[in-house]
C-alpha cells in the first residue's frame, strides 16, 4: 500500500510541474508557446510586427517582411576601446562584467583575434520547410536570442524573430517554441 501511494503521490507530483501550452496563430504563423505567455501586437510601417510577453515579462518580438534583420549579420566582437564603451546602453554596461569580452587603447593598434570575442553564435536547422538560423548570444543573457528565416516566399519575404537578455529558463522555453513555427501559407 505504501507503495502504491509513493507512486501516486509522485505521479502527481509530475504532472503538477509540467508546463501546458498552447498555439498562437498570428495569420501568416503559428507558434506554439507556453500557456501563460501571451501575443501583442506591434503596429509596423513596411512589415507585419508583433511579438509575445512572457510569464516574466521580457518581450519576444517579431519582424515578417522584406527588412527583417538577420542579427548574426550584426555581429561585431566584443573589443572596446573608450568610444565603444561610450556607446553601450547601460543595460550592456551592468551585464558587461559577466561576458568575455576585452577592452583595449586603440582598436587599430591592437593585435587581438576578434572571432574569440562574437557577440553571436549560430546554428542552422529545419523548421517546418524551411532552413532557419537560430542565434543565441555567446556569453548567455548579453544580446539577442531568435531566429532568421530567408526568402519564405522563394523571393523576399523573411523572419527576425528575437528576445534580448534573456535568462536561461526563457531563452531554453523561446527555442523550444520557435523550433514549433508553422508557416502554413509557404509550406503546403
Amino acid at each position: 500500500m505504501k507503495k502504491t501511494l509513493s507512486i501516486l503521490i509522485l505521479l502527481l507530483t509530475f504532472s503538477c510541474t509540467q508546463r501546458k501550452y498552447k498555439t498562437i496563430d498570428f495569420g501568416q504563423f503559428e507558434i506554439n508557446v507556453p500557456e501563460n505567455w501571451n501575443e501583442y501586437e506591434r503596429k509596423g510601417i513596411d512589415s507585419y510586427v508583433g511579438g509575445i510577453i512572457t510569464d516574466t515579462n521580457d518581450s519576444l518580438k517579431f519582424d515578417f517582411g522584406r527588412y527583417s534583420a538577420d542579427l548574426s549579420t550584426q555581429d561585431l566582437p566584443m573589443v572596446y576601446d573608450s568610444i565603444g564603451l561610450a556607446e553601450l546602453t547601460k543595460k550592456e554596461l551592468e551585464l558587461l562584467p559577466k561576458t568575455k569580452h576585452l577592452i583595449v587603447d586603440d582598436l587599430f593598434k591592437t593585435n587581438v583575434e576578434y572571432k574569440e570575442y562574437l557577440k553571436y553564435q549560430f546554428e542552422f536547422e529545419s523548421i517546418d520547410c524551411f532552413k532557419a538560423k537560430i542565434i543565441t548570444p555567446t556569453n548567455k543573457g548579453y544580446g539577442g536570442t531568435g531566429i532568421y528565416i530567408d526568402s519564405l516566399n522563394g523571393k523576399d519575404l523573411s523572419i527576425g524573430f528575437y528576445g534580448w537578455y534573456l535568462n536561461d529558463a526563457v531563452q531554453s522555453e523561446f527555442i523550444k517554441a520557435l523550433k514549433t513555427l508553422k508557416f502554413k501559407k509557404y509550406c503546403e
